[in-house]
């Protein structure tokens, strides 16, 4: 009576246990799942349109997603995926909230957004689906966010007004706005708390934010259109995706010295019309998403080549490379 349950878990228990990779893809509206102890697909399930960002909740129990939008149609929802089930489990309408980016969870049942038409971010109840609390950055293009250690502070990258605001999220207020450079897109915060990064694409920099004093402290040079970055889970290097050159900097968090630059992918042939950079890096397969896990294993996701390429961290050795839809870039390990 029990053999046709045999296989259901053994399934099920080898998917709990293995290491898993979800990808979006902006111009498909899909998000794709992957079992990385063979690279499989499992599972493929539609998102709003134009998905770019997707945070998995600290359980692993859910992923949410960003539903921005087009140029001509701003998005204005969050899709949450059950990830025991991999179901979509609900759509999250934001009402009057418009062009949904960056996301972080502020616990298993809240998220942080940044709403870059509405020059705010979102405090988002998923499990209750209600806004909590919208915050103004009165900034220009607020588009990517992270969250300190310990939940009381966020900061948000704001691409047209190159800055950072940083907002405290018990009082749920701005508390500063600091100046980073031209076109502050990416960022990221040390594991310890105690520094920011963000990258500067349009000067090809990246300013070091001091949590304590929020001053930038520090600015290096990253060339090539540096448009994300994330921290390994040590704190002891960063990674920076480079879009126009078609790159990855590995970066000595300590010493911001770059060890590294790796190409990401061979020059990209795909057709290039509906996406979003088009072919204003020529062939450069332009990395953008970065994920990187507790092995050191770096993810990126090539929004220009339809794949996602896997790198050894310490060595820079390109592992494989994984097939996706149309214009990767939203991604995450769980």
């Amino acid at each position: 009576m029990f053999k046709g349950l045999i296989p259901a878990l053994f399934l099920s228990l080898s998917f709990a246990t293995s290491q898993n990779l979800i990808v979006l893809n902006k111009s498909e509206n899909t998000a794709m799942f992957f079992n990385l102890k063979n690279d499989s697909l499992i599972s493929q399930l539609q998102t709003g349109e134009a998905p770019h960002e997707v945070a998995i909740s600290p359980n692993k129990k859910y992923a949410v997603v960003t539903n921005y939008g087009t140029r001509e149609k701003p998005g204005n929802s969050l899709s949450i995926y059950n990830l025991e089930k991999l179901t979509l489990e609900k759509v999250i309408n934001l009402g009057e909230l418009r062009r949904p980016h960056g996301v972080e969870w502020l616990d298993n049942e809240k998220v942080v957004v940044t709403v870059e038409a509405n020059k705010s971010i979102a405090v988002v109840d998923v499990k209750n689906e209600k806004i909590v609390k919208g915050i103004k950055t009165e900034q220009e293009v607020s588009h990517m966010l992270v969250i300190s250690p310990d939940k009381s502070k966020c900061f948000v990258a704001n691409i047209g007004s190159g800055s950072v605001s940083v907002i405290d999220l018990n009082k749920r207020e701005l508390i500063k706005t600091i100046q980073t450079g031209r076109g502050s897109e990416g960022i990221d915060i040390t594991p310890d708390g105690k520094e920011v990064w963000v990258t500067n694409r349009a000067e090809d920099s990246v300013a070091v934010i001091d949590v304590k004093t929020l001053d930038v402290k520090k600015k290096f040079k990253v060339d090539g259109f540096p448009i994300r970055v994330k921290f390994s889970k040590d704190g002891k290097f960063a990674v920076i995706s480079c879009a126009r050159s078609g790159e990855i900097a590995i970066v000595d968090a300590i010493s911001k010295n770059v060890l590294r630059r790796v190409k990401t992918a061979e020059k990209s042939d795909v057709e290039k019309a509906g996406r979003l950079f088009g072919s204003a890096f020529g062939d450069s397969p332009v990395p953008i998403g970065i994920a990187i896990d507790k092995q050191n294993f770096i993810y990126v996701a090539n929004s220009n080549a339809d794949i996602i390429s896997i790198i050894k961290l310490e060595t820079g050795e390109m592992l494989r490379t994984i097939k996706t839809g149309k214009e990767p870039d939203g991604i995450a390990v769980w």
